[in-house]
């Protein structure tokens, strides 16, 4: 277990620090796999929740921080590609971009955004400015608040971490023809309960053995317990069947959200957002000495 531990400690070691006081209102999202269109396009059934969504977090002043596997870079090779058919997202993002309220994290399907030779491929998503993609980011507490630690969580998963070449491999020349067929990705910790498990264990020990708030996606499980003890909390994903979910944190209070689609009196359809959990008052732990 010491193992993933460190592979999560490397990834807050270098990770950019942002202040709470500087970014009050904040939305965290994950796992949102945008493709090119093709039917393999996960993103691309729940794209009009997304869009809705982002222009409320837009239109409301929030931060928007992408917590990893923000585009599908496994089954597809060309990042142009994604921003072409996705452009009204990346014109949305470009918006929170200019205002200083943009922050991406790279997961295990992104991970090409950790490379030095990607810097110059987002410039047909982001024409304005070049955005930092980091492993971690670290949400620095106010009045005595805690600290946040974000990351997205493979980092707790060997064939996703150290053997994501070979997990690529599989996902594109293997797996992605077979789900077709109907046959589900042995290398996805979304699609496999056991790994899924297993990374979600491994993280939430590490918060709780180091005393610090993690906060992550990846396993596309939504988490936020209201009891005083738990330090491990995921964002989900924006590719459930029908829904996204997300996590805002609002002047110290941390709520799980949920976008779908509602039916009104009039049964005229429109895009919803529900609590799911929440709001939670982070500085409890300071209440409680919980975190020295």
């Amino acid at each position: 277990m010491e193992f993933y531990y460190r592979q999560i400690d490397q990834a807050l070691e270098s990770a950019p620090v942002i202040r709470a006081k500087d970014h009050p209102k904040i939305v965290m999202c994950s796992d949102c796999h945008r493709g090119i269109g093709t039917w393999n396009d996960s993103f691309l059934q729940n794209k009009p929740l997304y869009m809705a969504a982002l222009q409320y977090y837009r239109r409301n002043h929030f931060t928007y921080i992408e917590l990893g596997d923000g585009d599908e870079l496994w089954e597809n090779r060309r990042y142009q590609d994604i921003c072409h058919i996705h452009s009204d997202v990346f014109q949305l993002l470009t918006d929170f971009q200019t205002a200083g309220r943009l922050f991406l994290l790279w997961g295990n399907h992104d991970r090409a955004k950790s490379a030095k030779r990607f810097v110059t491929a987002p410039q047909d998503c982001f024409p304005l400015l070049t955005p930092i993609f980091s492993q971690g980011l670290i949400i620095r507490g106010q009045d005595g608040c805690p600290d946040l630690h974000l990351i997205h969580g493979h980092q707790t998963d060997l064939l996703n971490n150290q053997l994501w070449r070979a997990a690529r491999w599989m996902v594109r020349y293997l797996w992605k023809p077979l789900e077709l067929a109907g046959v589900n990705d042995p290398t996805s910790a979304a699609k496999n309960y056991s790994r899924k498990n297993r990374s979600e264990q491994r993280m939430n020990t590490w918060a709780v053995s180091r005393k610090k708030i993690l906060v992550a996606g990846h396993t596309h499980r939504p988490v936020l317990s209201m009891e005083p003890s738990s330090f491990y909390y995921n964002s989900g994903s924006c590719v459930h069947p029908g829904s996204i979910t997300c996590l805002e944190l609002t002047y110290g209070q941390l709520t799980l959200v949920k976008w779908t689609t509602c039916v009104d009196e009039r049964r005229y359809f429109y895009v919803c957002r529900e609590v799911l959990s929440g709001p939670k008052n982070l500085c409890q732990f300071r209440n409680h000495s919980q975190i020295p």
